[in-house]
């Protein structure tokens, strides 16, 4: 017989013990622990996130394995086909559309969406659970209407992007037409320009000749179309018209966005007229008959713009023109230049004479240059003063003479106005100047205007409220404060505020309804010429001259003009460094403030400098190798 176990009895010296080992629990230590903390052990506590970056991706497979074995799913989307469990809190949380939803109603259960696809609603729901998809072509449509309808931004834009990745000259039509059916303006946008930028190559593709008439018309209507010459864009449209027959109906409409104009007498002759239909079609051939009248009446071209005549792609640059460097000091130069914005100084086509102290504008698109001198003789410039007048075409680098002016001219002031040029004053062997002309583009004359009420020379000139202001300048044998303004509605002048400094040889530029003077001359104390720093601005509704951020580098008979809502002072002379200068100075209004902005080639001093529309690079490069070398089939 086993023998009786006794019974223990527990004290309250146990009792104690069991509360000391409690206390020596894990929590217990960790209170011990903390304990050197608060007793001044010189410890610091300083708190530090630390993440799990696996933690949201293992959150997702959790619940996409949950959902796969329809454990804990609490809501049943449908199709017309096909239903799917899901979990509210996971596509609320990714779709506006289920949070708007469940928002509402919270207790909802079941969501029928018929008109969805059971393909897209598929690749939603395992975006929602896994943040990826498998796309292609063939299913991106219903995986973007599936997107956009449930609102899952993050998806659209997946989808636009894989678009954009994947987009070829073969499925670019495709790509863009799926933006348009989806309403996806930026990719859209996006395809768009890869067809411009790729135009030649899909030309050859099977899409190209499936084109809608409305498509290929908005491809050859626009006008950033990426063209080594327009006679390309003529080619292809005739491509589209050949490959069928009924589009012939469509031939006047769509051959209407053919830039003509732009293309060279010759080669209209060579390359479009010996395509039979535009022979023999009445229509068509008025297109031709047309562009072939306005390279024969080039005095009345100014009135004969249109878009038929405007370049595609063109893009506004710096010009500078004539001037005499600083290398070639006793010699004037003929050279025209253009800044790239790619690649920097390009020479165009060299004036057809020598020019210094010159007159540029633009009008209609042309480059115009007027007067200035001859020949370099600096005790005697009005001894060489010219009438020479002459036009730039940047379409075709090409000059051609124009009528010279009534009275030669050097040191005057040239602007545009309502389609006329206005020559001011100046000097020439008879002194400084009172008389104004005016150039008339559609009879190719000069005409006589009132003139200025003093005469003047060494001025600059600015359009601006309907109106020409001129500032400062040579008077009586002095540099002028004075200021005055010609109305070409009324042929009358009207003395203006004067300038707060008195200045010559300056520049005046017209920017947002204001006009800048800077630069120039005048006299110091001891009577010797010194730079003028202040820039003043006038305002043509109060009347008034404020002073702007002064130069930084004074320069006399230097170029200015505006480009891309900024002015640029080019070359000119400095008095303090008795030198030719090469800078660039440009000033930003918002800002006002100048800045240092690239250099000439050479420093060169009486140049004069505008903005024109130039045809892209690709497009100027290649004009004449590809005219002579592109056969028409058609």
């Amino acid at each position: 017989m086993a023998p009786k176990k006794k019974t223990i009895k527990k004290n309250k010296t146990d009792i104690n013990e069991m509360t000391i080992i409690v206390e020596d629990s894990p929590l217990s230590k960790l209170n011990n622990l903390n304990g050197f903390l608060d007793g001044g052990n010189g410890l610091s506590c300083v708190s530090t996130e630390v993440v799990d970056a696996t933690y949201g991706s293992n959150l997702m497979e959790g619940l996409s394995r949950m959902r796969q074995d329809d454990f804990l799913c609490d809501l049943t989307i449908g199709t017309k086909t096909k239903s799917f469990t899901v979990h509210k809190v996971v596509m609320a949380s990714c779709s506006e559309y289920f949070h708007n939803i469940l928002k509402k109603d919270p207790s909802t259960q079941r969501v029928d969406l018929n008109d969805m696809s059971p393909l897209g609603l598929a690749t939603v729901i395992t975006y929602a659970y896994t943040g990826k998809l498998t796309l292609s072509l063939y299913t991106i449509g219903s995986s973007l209407s599936s997107a956009i309808y449930l609102q899952i931004e993050t998806l659209v834009k997946m989808c636009c992007d894989f678009l954009m990745q994947e987009i070829n000259v073969d499925n670019c039509m495709y790509v863009a037409n799926i933006a348009e059916t989806y309403a996806l303006k930026s990719t859209k946008e996006a395809a768009q320009k890869f067809i411009r930028d790729n135009i030649i190559d899909f030309s050859e593709t099977d899409q190209f000749s499936k084109l809608t008439f409305d498509q290929i018309n908005e491809l050859l209507i626009d006008d950033d179309l990426q063209l080594p010459s327009e006679i390309t864009a003529f080619q292809i449209a005739m491509k589209w018209l050949d490959f069928d027959e009924k589009r012939m109906k469509y031939a006047a409409d769509l051959l209407s966005n053919i830039r003509f104009g732009t293309i060279s007498a010759q080669d209209l002759v060579n390359y479009v007229q010996t395509v039979p239909r535009m022979m023999q079609d009445t229509e068509c051939h008025r297109l031709l008959v047309d562009a072939m009248n306005y390279h024969l009446l080039p005095y009345h071209q100014n009135t004969l713009q249109s878009r038929r005549t405007k370049i595609r792609g063109g893009c506004r640059v710096l010009v500078t023109v004539g001037g005499r460097p600083a290398l070639t000091e006793k010699s004037l130069s003929r050279e025209i230049m253009y800044r790239d914005p790619e690649t920097g100084w390009k020479r165009l086509a060299e004036m057809p004479s020598k020019s210094f102290n010159q007159c540029v504008t633009v009008m209609d698109g042309f480059l115009y240059v007027a007067g200035g001198e001859d020949q370099n003789d600096a005790r005697n410039q009005a001894k060489h003063a010219v009438s020479n007048f002459c036009r730039y075409d940047p379409r075709f680098n090409t000059w051609i003479h124009l009528a010279n002016m009534n009275q030669r001219r050097t040191h005057f002031s040239l602007n545009v106005f309502n389609g006329l040029l206005f020559a001011v004053g100046g000097r020439n062997t008879e002194g400084c100047l009172l008389s104004v002309e005016c150039y008339v583009p559609s009879t190719n004359q000069w005409q006589m205007k009132a003139p200025l009420e003093v005469a003047r020379c060494c001025h600059a000139s600015a359009s601006v409220d309907g109106k020409i202001l001129v500032t400062g300048g040579y008077i009586n044998n002095a540099y002028s404060r004075l200021t005055c303004m010609y109305d070409p509605s009324t042929d009358s002048w009207q003395d203006k505020s004067s300038l707060s400094t008195p200045r010559g040889w300056h520049c005046a530029v017209s920017l947002s309804d204001r006009v800048y003077v800077m630069g120039g001359s005048q006299l110091g104390a001891r009577g010797e010429r010194v730079d003028v720093l202040p820039v003043e601005c006038y305002n043509p509704h109060s009347g008034q001259w404020s002073y702007c951020s002064p130069l930084a580098t004074g320069v006399s008979t230097a170029g200015a003009t505006s480009l891309n809502g900024r002015i640029y002072l080019v070359g000119g002379w400095n008095e303090v460094e008795k030198k030719y200068k090469k800078c660039i100075q440009c000033y930003n209004p918002d800002l006002n403030e100048w800045t240092e902005d690239d250099e000439l080639p050479e420093a060169t001093v009486g140049v004069s400098c505008c903005t024109i529309t130039m045809p892209m690079s690709k497009t100027r490069d290649s004009r004449a190798s590809s005219v002579s070398s592109m056969p028409v089939s058609m």
